[in-house]
């Protein structure tokens, strides 16, 4: 039999065990209540009772499979890709202030280009419509 992969299995596992010990304390409950505590026991019981209560997180977090050091590097995981995410964001914008930036260089750099052709072809026209008289 397989059983499903994307974390199903994990939560019917936990579901299973956190219903198997509410029934098991559920069941010491009512065997406590149908059947008296003689007074001499009756700090032993409650102790045992009291360390099963305190123990029940626990437990449930060992069915389920999910432990605080899981959950703390998920937490690292997550502020690590944050941060990432910060970074490439800021490089980002960077970029785009260079871009901008070559992109008002090069419009200049066309306009100097452009000034410079439109001189050369008005000079070119100057000197073949009028050409410089040579008195020496």
């Amino acid at each position: 039999m397989t059983l499903p992969k994307n974390g199903v299995a994990k939560e019917i596992r936990s579901y299973l065990g956190s219903l198997l010990i509410f029934f098991f304390i559920v069941g010491i409950i009512i065997t406590f209540v149908q059947y008296p505590v003689l007074e001499s026991n009756k700090e032993i019981v409650l102790m045992l009772i009291g360390s099963i209560s305190a123990s029940i997180p626990i437990l449930i977090s060992a069915i389920s499979g999910t432990k605080p050091d899981d959950i703390n590097a998920l937490k690292a995981t997550i502020e690590k890709k944050e941060h990432q995410i910060s970074m490439l964001v800021d490089a980002k914008d960077r970029l785009e202030g260079m871009v901008i930036d070559l992109q008002k260089q090069m419009l200049e750099n066309q306009d100097a280009i452009m000034d410079k052709i439109i001189l050369s072809a008005a000079l070119k026209y100057d000197l073949k419509n009028n050409p410089p008289n040579n008195e020496a």
